[in-house]
């Protein structure tokens, strides 16, 4: 069962070294980007974020076709609304949506048209050093 906590994501976990991740997805069809602070890793459902000063993972983001969930409960297409259901905390920061109770946790909601908050679909989980 594919998971995910607030230190890792499957076998990959935050800290982790840059080659290491590589090694790990060099099976997997992914690109590398390299941007000011940071470099990014991709795959069609996992992004990785890695410091250039450190070169480590700073974040990773899941997306997609991924099945993973989050507590083995939300996953890519939950809503706000399930995490109420569980009785899950949840505030507005920007574009995303943080747990206090589980630092270094987020998640995007899907841009749709008819946009209601609380049924959008959870698009993006995310999980970031502090």
């Amino acid at each position: 069962m594919r998971s995910m906590n607030g230190v890792g994501v499957d076998s990959y976990q935050l800290g982790c070294g840059l080659e290491e991740i590589k090694e790990k997805i060099k099976d997997l069809d992914f690109t590398e980007e390299e941007l000011d602070n940071h470099f990014t890793l991709s795959t069609d459902s996992i992004k990785f974020w890695i410091d250039k000063d450190q070169s480590n993972v700073t974040q990773i983001s899941v997306f997609g076709e991924y099945t993973g969930k989050f507590l083995k409960k939300i996953g890519i297409g939950g809503t706000l609304s399930d995490l109420n259901d569980l009785g899950i905390k949840w505030v507005k920061e920007d574009y995303v949506y943080k747990l206090p109770e589980y630092p270094g946790v987020c998640f995007e909601l899907e841009d749709i048209d008819d946009w209601n908050e609380i049924e959008a679909p959870i698009q993006f989980i995310s999980i970031y050093c502090e």
